[in-house]
């Protein structure tokens, strides 16, 4: 059985040219991926590498918060630990957020902007097949960008595991990251918007509600990286289950208000 027909490889099809056509999505898909997990992460290892251990300070308290394998770090070494395992995965997680989330709104709002909405409405698909077809190519857009954006991420963080004679960074915390929490946190974004988008009138002010999205994560590895907790990969299946559980009340949702009242009105 075909998990997508040919109407809905023609919907996604569609889809993705007029999201790649919006200047602001596809700035948004580019730009965002690129500061995230390579700017930031080139910077920061530069700063690394360079700047002399004795202006490093605070380090002391820090080096408390990391665990039984790292204890043995240098400073430099340390840092760039703290920043791979702490802070780069809410930056990471980010992007399937933020990528879903952006597709999403050019998707479902995007239609009504551009008037296209009555005719996609008036093919001989049904609500459903638009509805799976919409959400499966925003999903599968972000599983793309993700993917590459891991892949640019994990050659920079690389050449610094090089250069600071660390270990590879690759650990189960971020294997289960990478292909459970994503996953789930990208059909989240999806799924999200498409709620929300019923009740925005613009495409500009459903992208502004994906930031409420974010906040939750955001606090989540801040809390981490303050020492309150450290999250590991048997965390990381908990909260993807717990996702995936919201995931499904949430598309149910979304495919119940996903008619064509609403979406004309």
């Amino acid at each position: 059985m075909k998990l997508v027909n040919t109407q809905e490889k023609a919907v996604i099809r569609k889809d993705f040219h007029e999201i790649w056509d919006s200047k602001m999505a596809r700035s948004t898909l580019l730009i965002v991926p690129l500061i995230l997990v390579v700017a930031v992460p080139i910077v920061f290892l530069a700063v690394t590498c360079n700047v002399p251990e004795s202006q490093v300070n605070g380090m002391e308290n820090i080096m408390k918060i990391l665990p039984p394998e790292a204890k043995s770090f240098s400073i430099q070494q340390a840092s760039f630990y703290i920043m791979t395992n702490m802070m780069f995965p809410m930056f990471f997680l980010m992007i399937p957020l933020m990528v879903s989330s952006v597709a999403a709104a050019s998707s479902f709002v995007g239609e009504k902007e551009r008037g296209t909405l009555e005719a996609l409405l008036l093919t001989p698909m049904s609500l459903k097949q638009i509805f799976k077809a919409k959400v499966l190519g925003c999903i599968f857009l972000s599983g793309i960008i993700t993917a590459i954006s891991f892949v640019a991420f994990a050659i920079v963080v690389t050449v610094g595991d090089i250069l600071l004679q660390m270990p590879f960074f690759l650990n189960w915390s971020w294997l289960v990251l990478i292909l459970f929490f994503a996953p789930v946190i990208t059909v989240f974004g999806v799924v999200f918007m498409v709620c929300a988008s019923a009740k925005s009138k613009s495409y500009v002010e459903s992208v502004q509600t994906s930031g409420y999205i974010i906040l939750p994560l955001l606090f989540l590895f801040l809390g981490e990286f303050a020492g309150l907790f450290l999250l590991n990969a048997i965390h990381f299946l908990i909260l993807s289950a717990a996702v995936a559980v919201l995931d499904v009340l949430i598309w149910i949702l979304a495919a119940r208000s996903f008619q064509t009242e609403k979406l004309l009105s």
